[in-house]
């Protein structure tokens, strides 16, 4: 196996436990969130560049669906 391999079976590994865990959403997103920057900070000098550059789109993704979380939140909050 190789280390992209392994990093790809962290993350669905991640994703997979974190669904079945936890019944809200936004909070399931936040873990995907936080296990994606992990595994990004901690492997991204053992990946190529081409594996790292195709993570950054979800995890783009991801953050800007947080976003939307915090600013609903806030709102909630506020009102």
């Amino acid at each position: 196996m190789d280390v992209e391999d392994i990093i790809v079976l962290i993350i669905s590994a991640w994703a997979v436990l974190s669904f079945s865990l936890i019944p809200r959403v936004e909070v399931y997103l936040t873990l995907l969130l936080i296990g994606l920057l992990v595994v990004m900070e901690v492997a991204g000098s053992f990946i190529n560049p081409e594996i790292r550059k195709g993570l950054k789109p979800a995890i783009y993704f991801i953050l800007f669906i947080f976003l939307i979380i915090i600013a609903k939140k806030v709102m909630e909050v506020l009102s």
